[in-house]
């Protein structure tokens, strides 16, 4: 009898390189072969594969034939730990697996990381970057992130200057506040490390050449540069983007979605424009009651995209975003779970980042964080001190300040009890799946070679095949569709054997069908009824004379 291989551990000392979560990934899929299988969408830009996990149980059915739901996460380069918590995820369904049958009923496809290039980036160097930045043509006068001093890391470059905007803070000299009227010099300006591209020696640097902003990149409201900063050159231009949207739309048993992030802890739901006004009234309902059970779970706030900002702030707009796309163009209930930053982990709560209604008081927000982090016994390098450095073009510099892949993340220690509560969430999203089943199979003789062959086909599942009111219209939702094959040597005498029952709603919806075939004497065999159900999975059967 073959050893059976543990499912291996997850640690949360620190976060992953490509090539560390590949190799978790390997072991997932070689531990557990019948309920985990290793694939790519594709390759990114320069040559990473991006994973895809299928996390059921294969022994029981194909996983195109179940219900499904999508896991992404790192869309955002910097936005690490939600590859963590995708991780998380995938192994504790594998381990829970003895205990419940819900990979049997639903097959979990799982992206941990879209965006393998950009966070290798900011892994292993702390460089700071949206999703990418286009570098293929770069522009005089334009400061291009770089390790100039050596040290393996990516920070900052404070140097003297009569205008400089910033001072270093006479309660924490460590950080630098907005320069006053009355404030004391010396001043700083502050600039990424890196070196200018031919740079004429003025003080108009620019930072960086074009960056992308991949949730921007979806295809619902999508809006072209400058109106929509990052959105790239079309829907979907971005190659990573484009192999999940095939994905998506070549997988019609999707009936639900959620995307990780890293932000100011939340559980955020649509509309990402407009208003919750805006969307079918039963579905902003049924978003919003599940959204709640996220919140329990997680202990995050609910909050629409619309209101994801400070107190001082305007409604957003965020076109071409992952939520009204995954609504208005897929018909499903998605969310997006914010996992929180360091800022979280220092105890600030989500309320009181967005409260802060003065420069004052976000300065005095990071001055509790660095107080915070001094009093950690076992802490994150999340602060490089100030060091002088001769810059090649600029002269005497100082490097130093925040590693960004830390400050715009929570703590991988935290981030084990943040993902603890996301896997409950997603559990309670995916046992809502719609279930389309045959029943009631029965066979009547009628007289001489005739059967009279009835079945009921019903949905006992919680969501509707069509998930949402908005859904009912979308092509993407395919409905239920029953495909009759009469048996060799049988003969079908009704009207039609092929049927599109439409969508069925969830729990008690069903529909009763009934044909007469001729089928010769000892031919045992009547026919197979298929069953395509879309969102709520594929069924058939093979029926007999003798179905009772």
């Amino acid at each position: 009898m073959a050893k059976r291989v543990c499912v291996p551990s997850l640690p949360f000392r620190r976060f992953f390189t490509y090539q560390e979560m590949a190799e978790f990934l390997k072991a997932l899929a070689a531990a557990r072969p019948r309920l985990c299988r290793l694939g790519s969408l594709g390759r990114s830009r320069e040559g990473r594969e991006v994973y895809l996990l299928t996390v059921t149980d294969f022994d029981s059915g194909a996983p195109e034939d179940r219900p499904a739901y999508l896991i992404h996460g790192n869309i955002h380069a910097g936005e690490l730990a939600s590859t963590h918590a995708a991780l998380y995820t995938a192994r504790r369904l594998l381990v829970d697996h003895p205990r419940s049958d819900l990979l049997k009923r639903v097959t979990f496809y799982i992206v941990p990381r879209l965006n393998p290039d950009g966070a290798e980036f900011v892994v292993t160097t702390s460089e700071r970057v949206r999703s990418r930045t286009d570098r293929t043509e770069l522009e005089p006068n334009t400061l291009y992130q770089e390790d100039v001093d050596g040290d393996g890391l990516i920070l900052s470059m404070r140097q003297e200057h009569p205008d400089g905007p910033f001072v270093a803070d006479p309660e924490d000299p460590r950080l630098l506040i907005r320069r006053r009227a009355n404030s004391q010099g010396p001043f700083y300006r502050v600039l990424p490390e890196g070196r200018i591209h031919t740079w004429d020696g003025t003080d108009r640097i620019r930072s960086e050449g074009r960056n992308f902003d991949w949730n921007r990149n979806w295809s619902y409201d999508w809006r072209p540069e400058p109106e929509q900063p990052g959105a790239g050159d079309f829907p979907f231009s971005e190659v990573e983007m484009r192999y999940l949207a095939e994905f998506i739309y070549s997988h019609p048993n999707l009936f639900g979605a959620l995307g990780y992030h890293t932000g100011a802890a939340a559980v955020l739901r649509p509309p990402s424009t407009g208003s919750v006004n805006d969307l079918d009234e039963a579905d902003d309902r049924m978003m919003e009651d599940l959204a709640r059970i996220g919140s329990k779970e997680t202990g995050f706030p609910v909050i629409p995209v619309v209101k994801y900002h400070g107190v001082r702030n305007r409604d957003i707009n965020l076109r071409g975003h992952f939520l009204n796309f995954g609504y208005h163009h897929l018909g499903l209930l998605v969310f997006e779970l914010e996992l929180g930053t360091i800022k979280d982990s220092a105890g600030i709560s989500t309320s009181e980042q967005f409260a802060a209604q003065t420069e004052e008081e976000q300065e005095a927000q990071m001055r509790r964080l660095l107080k915070w982090w001094d009093h950690q016994k076992s802490r994150d390098p999340l602060f490089q001190p100030w060091r002088l450095f001769d810059h090649p073009q600029l002269g005497r510099v100082e490097i130093g300040g925040f590693l960004f892949r830390h400050l715009a993340n929570p703590t991988p220690s935290d981030l084990l009890r943040i993902s603890k509560g996301t896997y409950r969430f997603t559990l309670e999203n995916a046992r809502r799946h719609p279930r389309v089943v045959l029943e009631d199979v029965r066979v009547d003789a009628v007289g001489g070679s005739v059967y009279r062959v009835r079945v009921r086909v019903a949905n006992r599942g919680e969501f509707p095949t069509h998930i949402t009111n908005k859904g009912k219209s979308l092509r993407r939702l395919h409905t239920v569709r029953v495909e009759f094959y009469s048996a060799v040597g049988v003969g079908l005498l009704s009207a039609e054997g092929h049927v599109d029952l439409g969508h069925l709603p969830g729990v008690t919806g069903s529909q009763f069908l009934e044909w007469f075939v001729s089928a010769p004497e000892g031919n045992e065999d009547l026919c197979e009824i298929r069953v395509m159900g879309a969102a709520g999975g594929n069924v058939s059967r093979r029926v007999k004379k003798h179905e009772v």
